[in-house]
């Protein structure tokens, strides 16, 4: 599915494809604030490039295109799910899980952000029925996510 814009976005949607990965957003997450983070002088040269009438509101055009890249397998596929999680403090965390399932048990990677700043790698491992995988190694995360101190694995 091309672009709903009235020009070739595909420069600004590998960028914010980049931003993305790298902040821990999928595109129907990430867009709101990777519009917002834009400067004026970026999206006026991005409404000249959008041949946008004046009454049309830039940001909005480019918001909703690029949350759309979700709604594209071929992008949708680059993104593992996020999962939003308020701590003990009232601190937002996003993070991704990855799960490494073995015979009797499961090894969870949960990669956590805060806010714009990437914060570290939660791990951990469990057993109890393959269908509450997911929801135990999320329990785990959340709950260390609510310590002061989030033990966040050693580089």
């Amino acid at each position: 599915m091309p672009s709903t814009l009235p020009y070739n976005s595909w420069d600004m949607h590998r960028r914010f494809i980049d931003w993305a990965k790298q902040h821990g957003h999928n595109p129907a997450t990430g867009a709101d604030t990777f519009v917002r983070l834009q400067s004026d002088f970026d999206m006026d040269q991005a409404a000249r490039g959008l041949r946008l009438p004046p009454e049309v509101d830039a940001r909005a055009a480019l918001r909703q295109d690029l949350a759309a890249l979700a709604k594209l397998s071929d992008v949708a596929v680059q993104f593992p799910p996020i999962y939003v999680h308020t701590g003990g403090d009232g601190s937002i965390y996003r993070y991704s899980l990855m799960l490494v399932i073995a015979e009797d048990c499961v090894e969870w990677i949960g990669r956590v952000w805060r806010e714009l700043d990437y914060q570290g790698i939660l791990t951990g491992r469990g057993h109890g029925p393959r269908a509450n995988y997911t929801r135990l190694a999320r329990m785990a995360i959340e709950h260390e996510l609510d310590q002061e101190s989030p033990g966040y694995a050693k580089a």
